[in-house]
C-alpha cells in the first residue's frame, strides 16, 4: 500500500500572501473565480520536490464521440510547458470515465455547451481545434500567480491543507497518464465535505476558488467554426434512438404543409363530382316531367 508524507508546502514552494484574490484580467469574472492550484506528485520520491505551484492551469473538456477533439487531445500531449498543469474532463455520460463533478463544472460553473473546451486559469475558453492553436501563444505572455494554499499534508489517503479558505471551496482531483488523453480525471473530492481522496492516480490538483458562475473570455482571435455542440450532456446512444417532442411536432406539420395541395385538390373534385350528380338527377326529373306532360296534352287531344 503506498503511502504519502508530504511536509508543509512552504518547504516546498516559495511562501505567498495568505490573502486570496482573484487573477488574470480584473471584471473578468460573474461571481466565482480560481483564486489557487496545488499540484501533488504521488509517485514522486522522499528526496524530491512533491508538491508544486503552476503557473497556469489548463482544464480541458472532451468527449469519446467528439469528431473534433482528438486533435486537441494530440496538441495537449505535445505541450512541454512544465509550468502549466493540464487536466482532462469528461462531462458526457456516454463516455467511460464521465465524473459528475466534471459535468457540473463543465454546466454550471463555466456555463460551457460544446467540445472540445479549453478553460485556462478560469478567465479565458478555446472553443474548438482552430481556436486551440493560440493556447500556448497565450501561455507565453502571463503568469497567473496564484496564492492561497499555505501547506499541503497526505498521509495515506488523509489530507490536510491550511490558508484562509473563508467563503472559499477546494476541488480536488486525482488524474491519471493515459496514453492517449493528458491527465485524465478519474475521481474528485469536495474537501469541505471529506478530508480523504483518492490516491490511486498519479498526481492530485488541488484547486481553491471562490464559488459560483465563472464567466470566461475568448483567449482567441479566430472564430470557433470547429465545434461539436453537446447536446445536453446524455448519452449518445439515448440521443440517437430518441426523438423530441419538438421534432415529432415540426415533422408532422412539414407533413401538413406537403399534404395540404392534395387534400385540397381531392375535396374540390369530390365537390364536382357530386355537383355533377345533382344535375344529372335534376335533368332526369326534368325530363320524367316534359314527358308526362307531352303525355297528358296527347291525351286530351284524343
Amino acid at each position: 500500500m503506498r503511502r504519502l508524507f508530504l511536509a508543509y508546502l512552504l518547504g516546498v514552494v516559495t511562501i505567498l500572501p495568505v490573502i486570496v484574490t482573484s487573477h488574470g484580467i480584473p471584471g473578468a469574472h460573474s461571481e466565482g473565480y480560481v483564486a489557487d492550484v496545488i499540484v501533488v506528485d504521488l509517485n514522486c520520491d522522499a528526496n524530491e520536490t512533491c508538491v508544486s505551484r503552476p503557473a497556469n492551469f489548463v482544464e480541458y473538456y472532451g468527449a469519446d464521440w467528439c469528431e473534433e477533439c482528438p486533435e486537441v487531445e494530440q496538441q495537449l500531449r505535445n505541450m512541454s510547458n512544465d509550468k502549466v498543469v493540464t487536466i482532462s474532463h469528461r462531462p458526457s455520460s456516454s463516455d467511460d470515465f464521465w465524473l459528475q463533478a466534471s459535468k457540473e463544472r463543465f454546466l454550471d460553473v463555466y456555463g460551457l455547451w460544446g467540445y472540445p473546451t479549453i478553460a485556462v486559469d478560469g478567465h479565458y475558453i478555446f472553443a474548438g481545434p482552430t481556436q486551440s492553436k493560440q493556447l500556448d501563444s497565450l501561455l507565453s505572455e502571463y503568469d497567473s500567480n496564484y496564492s492561497g494554499i499555505t501547506n499541503v499534508t497526505i498521509n495515506g489517503s488523509t489530507i490536510s491543507l491550511d490558508g484562509n479558505f473563508t467563503n472559499m471551496s477546494i476541488d480536488i482531483w486525482t488524474i491519471q497518464n493515459d496514453s492517449s488523453i493528458t491527465n485524465l480525471v478519474t475521481n474528485h473530492t469536495n474537501y469541505s465535505e471529506s478530508n480523504i481522496v483518492d490516491t490511486n492516480g498519479d498526481k492530485l490538483v488541488i484547486v481553491l476558488s471562490r464559488p459560483g458562475f465563472i464567466a470566461l473570455i475568448s483567449g482567441s482571435s479566430i472564430p470557433a467554426n470547429d465545434y461539436n455542440p453537446d447536446g445536453g450532456i446524455e448519452t449518445k446512444n439515448t440521443e440517437a434512438n430518441s426523438i423530441s417532442g419538438t421534432t415529432v411536432l415540426i415533422i408532422t406539420i412539414l407533413l401538413l404543409m406537403i399534404s395540404l395541395p392534395a387534400t385540397y385538390q381531392l375535396v374540390q373534385v369530390m365537390r364536382e363530382s357530386k355537383q355533377a350528380n345533382i344535375n344529372i338527377e335534376n335533368i332526369s326529373i326534368k325530363d320524367t316531367a316534359v314527358t308526362d306532360a307531352a303525355f297528358s296534352i296527347d291525351s286530351e287531344d284524343n
